[in-house]
């Protein structure tokens, strides 16, 4: 752990946290988390797990972790965040494009079907993939989850300062107007929690998930 960090929730402590940062893509002025030790991060817990910071923290990021989570966890991780969220804190997420995966993975052309079907299922299995998210079904995750304000940016774009450049991972593309991650920005409100959303998404995937079949 940095001991030259002071832990969110304490007296002058940092107001920035970093979920799944891994290794590799650890932000100096921020609080790193992920589920495993790593050389270099401040701080390992489970983020679809009650966390240790209450009201505390102005900014929360991911990026390119969203997908690792099932659908549950990913209502979970969201809850989680909000609750560590000061009222009008702000998240950043970025997390592959299911819009860009399907207008570049398959195209119906005989000749390059069966690489094309190896590549759409690699990008849905891969990586320890769980979940892949449309525009319209993270705007209704957060505005369900308590988040307002719901904004896309660019690679390294934002109106805040503080959220500028932050991308690490590589290989941003556009392809009609559909971005290969979107990287979305919320903002954390007192409104109340409005579960129908995490139903529907029981009813009509996640009961078929964890079923087995």
């Amino acid at each position: 752990m940095n001991t030259e960090k002071i832990r969110p929730g304490k007296p002058n402590g940092i107001k920035k946290i970093q979920i799944g940062c891994g290794p590799k893509y650890i932000l100096d002025d921020w609080w790193n988390v992920d589920l495993r030790i790593f050389k270099g991060i401040d701080e390992a817990f489970d983020a679809t797990k009650v966390w240790p910071f209450l009201k505390c923290a102005e900014y929360i990021y991911a990026e390119h972790f969203l997908e690792h989570l099932s659908f549950k966890g990913a209502v979970d991780f969201l809850d989680n965040s909000r609750s560590a969220l000061v009222d009008g804190g702000r998240i950043r997420l970025s997390t592959p494009s299911l819009e860009w995966v399907l207008k570049t993975h398959f195209t119906f052309q005989s000749a390059t079907a069966v690489d094309q079907t190896w590549a759409i299922n690699r990008a849905f299995r891969g990586w320890g993939h769980q979940f892949l998210y449309s525009k319209e079904t993270l705007i209704e995750l957060l505005s369900s989850r308590g988040f307002s304000s719901i904004e896309f940016f660019d690679y390294g774009k934002s109106n805040d300062l503080s959220l500028i450049g932050l991308e690490r991972h590589g290989g941003y593309r556009i392809v009609d107007g559909f971005p290969s991650v979107w990287i979305v920005e919320a903002i954390a409100t007192n409104s109340v929690i409005d579960d129908s959303f995490f139903n529907e998404g029981q009813n009509k995937f996640y009961q078929y998930v964890e079923s087995g079949h």
